[in-house]
């Protein structure tokens, strides 16, 4: 993906009670989604199979933090975004067996299809004392490439795509609550926030797909998801031992008509278990140290539950998509950081690190 992108943001302080934010963004897309290449001892396999793709991307925004009282906080938004596939491009027919029949060829930057729409957002903060508040949020989106997997295999096929005329934009809107409270002098912050999202135009390939020269689009099928969960998070912001954990439930489907016979399965990254562990301490004004913790439940994933010999030849028959489990992912990183003093009249600054990544070799 090759991007040429220009934005520009705006800041005006309308009264003390708004904080105005306003701007747009234009982004030019180049996308060569399917390369395949290959060398076998001095022979080399490198066909012009780089299936380009082009558009454009624009959005305007407008936000307003407003302050209505003391105890209510309002942050309301609204941003129009667009996304335009253009050529060169050619769209074919197909008939029913997938023959190619005719053509429509699109000329440099000639418009191919255009999606556009709103995306409103509305945030509420309401202090019920000075440590503790409620916070509500409604949040309704939209996404132009998308990250498409192959529910069905652990082959890496995962590709970023556009929209184009044969994709369509995902759409998701969000509502979530949450409760924040701050304790010992602001010393910790804690929150418990819970949350459901749902998703539309969501995109996988389709059972059985193998990579190959073709247009991946091609082998695209199209569904909705859903997700929803519980986050607590614990932050310690002052001392020489500080640091955080984050706790999050969750539970992430996907129903496509095309996939696993029209019954909802877990998506792939869905994780019902996700933990972080985050501390550092100064142990004095020269190092620094610290530990970082993760330990999140495994992936969700597709394995062969039967086998048969047809003719000879051995055949696999798979389970549910993502009916099991890998197991659970832990990993441990440490660090230290040695800051020396600041020399007088320097312009500059800098500091050690030395780390381990992954320390128990998980």
């Amino acid at each position: 993906i090759k991007d040429v992108n220009a934005k520009t943001d705006f800041d005006y302080y309308a009264s003390v009670h708004h904080h105005i934010r306003f701007g747009f963004n234009y982004i030019y897309h180049t996308f060569q989604p399917s390369t395949a290449s290959g060398h076998s001892g001095d022979a080399s396999f490198s066909p012009d199979n780089g299936l380009k793709k082009y558009a454009h991307e624009a959005a305007v925004y407008f936000l307003d933090d407003y302050t209505i009282s003391s105890k209510l906080k309002l942050n309301m938004g609204l941003r129009y975004s667009l996304f335009q596939q253009v050529g060169p491009f050619t769209q074919y027919v197909k008939d029913a067996n997938g023959n190619k029949t005719d053509s429509t060829v699109y000329k440099s930057l000639q418009p191919v299809k255009t999606y556009g729409g709103l995306e409103p957002r509305v945030i509420l903060r309401y202090s019920l004392t000075p440590a503790s508040s409620l916070k509500a949020s409604v949040t309704r989106n939209q996404q132009f490439i998308h990250l498409v997997s192959n529910a069905g295999t652990t082959l890496p096929t995962d590709l970023w795509v556009p929209s184009t005329v044969n994709v369509k934009p995902q759409r998701a809107g969000e509502d979530a609550l949450g409760y924040f409270r701050n304790f010992e002098d602001n010393m910790y912050e804690a929150s418990l926030e819970i949350y459901y999202r749902d998703m539309q135009h969501q995109i996988e390939f389709k059972e059985g797909y193998t990579p190959s020269l073709e247009d991946p689009e091609n082998s695209f099928v199209f569904g909705k998801g859903w997700s929803y969960g519980a986050e607590l998070f614990l932050h310690k912001q002052k001392g020489k031992f500080t640091g955080w954990v984050g706790y999050t439930l969750a539970w992430t489907w996907r129903k496509f008509p095309d996939l696993n016979n029209g019954n909802k399965y877990p998506a792939k990254y869905d994780r019902r278990h996700d933990l972080s562990l985050v501390a550092t301490y100064e142990l004095n004004k020269r190092w620094t140290l610290s530990g970082t913790f993760v330990f999140a439940t495994g992936n969700a994933t597709t394995l062969p539950e039967k086998f048969y010999f047809i003719e000879g030849a051995l055949t696999q028959e798979y389970s549910s998509i993502n009916s099991y489990r890998m197991k659970p992912y832990n990993r441990l990183d440490i660090a230290a950081v040695y800051t020396p003093k600041p020399k007088p009249n320097r312009k500059f600054s800098h500091s050690w690190t030395f780390s381990i990544y992954n320390l128990y070799s998980r």
